[in-house]
C-alpha cells in the first residue's frame, strides 16, 4: 500500500545563533540550612581539610589484573602509600573472576556427569 499524500520537503530559514549557557542558581531553603550546618565555626579546623579531603596528597595507581585483564584504579596516600580507595572494589573483582570461571566449571561438570 502506498500513501497517496504528496509529501514535500521545504527549505527553512537559517537557524538562530546559539546562546551561551549560564548556570542558574536556585535557592532551596533546606539545602541552604544544610550548608550552614556543615560550615565550621570560626576558629575550628575545616573537617574536610582535617581528613585530607579532595584527595590532597594522593595519587592514582593503574594496575591491570592478570586474571581478568581489567584495569584496577587504586587511590593511594602519598605520605604513607596506604590504599585509600580501589575501583572496582575487591568484591566486584571477585565477582568478575567468578563469572569468568563459571562457564569452564559448568563444562567440567557436564563432562564429569556424562562419563
Amino acid at each position: 500500500m502506498s500513501d497517496a499524500r504528496d509529501l514535500r520537503i521545504e527549505p527553512v530559514g537559517p537557524a538562530d545563533a546559539a546562546q551561551p549557557v549560564q548556570a542558574a542558581h536556585v535557592e532551596h531553603p533546606a539545602a541552604e540550612r544544610a550548608a550552614q550546618q556543615q560550615r565550621p565555626a570560626p576558629g575550628e579546623p575545616d573537617a574536610v581539610a582535617a581528613v585530607g579531603g579532595h584527595l590532597r596528597g594522593a595519587y592514582a595507581q593503574y594496575v591491570v589484573d592478570p586474571d581478568t585483564n581489567d584495569v584496577v584504579v587504586r587511590i593511594r596516600d602519598v605520605a604513607t602509600d596506604r590504599l585509600l580507595h580501589e575501583l572496582p572494589s575487591p568484591e566486584v573483582q571477585a565477582l568478575t573472576r567468578y563469572f569468568r570461571e563459571y562457564p569452564a566449571m559448568l563444562a567440567r561438570l557436564r563432562i564429569a556427569t556424562q562419563a
